[in-house]
């Protein structure tokens, strides 16, 4: 389940993954404000809930878990807390958002402004979801409870 590259693994730490989503939810929203790379902020949407779910994973199991389907990441933490049903359908709409938007496509319509605001509203609850679960109410989970 877990990469190996050259020797080096994907991190143990749980806590090194929420710190990497953090940062993938910060790109999101700066690109969002800044009113370009809307492609962009929609990737870092999915990186965040990616890194998230995979953070969660760690946490509950102590494995790390290897692959980009949000939806298939939703599912395995299904099994630890079933309150993660409610990303399904929304995770799978933010899949796309790993290759199609960093490839020129046919099949690609690129994201409007109100369609970034809407992935921003779901990965930001999916991960302050996930800071409350392993933080514990946290200072990490207030941290973007109102932007």
């Amino acid at each position: 389940m877990s990469r190996n590259r050259h020797g080096k693994r994907d991190s143990r730490h749980y806590f090194e993954w929420m710190e990497y989503a953090s940062e993938d939810l910060d790109a999101a929203q700066q690109l969002l404000a800044g009113g370009t790379c809307f492609n962009l902020a929609g990737f870092h949407c999915q990186q965040t809930i990616e890194k998230s779910l995979k953070a969660y994973l760690l946490f509950m199991s102590g494995q790390t878990f290897d692959g980009h389907n949000l939806s298939w990441l939703v599912r395995q933490a299904c099994k630890y807390n079933s309150q993660f049903n409610r990303f399904i359908g929304e995770t799978a709409l933010l899949n796309r958002y790993y290759i199609e938007c960093r490839y020129p496509s046919d099949n690609w319509e690129n994201p409007d402004r109100k369609m970034i605001q809407r992935n921003l509203c779901v990965t930001r609850d999916l991960y302050v979801y996930v800071c409350k679960l392993i933080y514990k109410n946290d200072y990490e989970s207030e941290k973007y409870k109102d932007n």
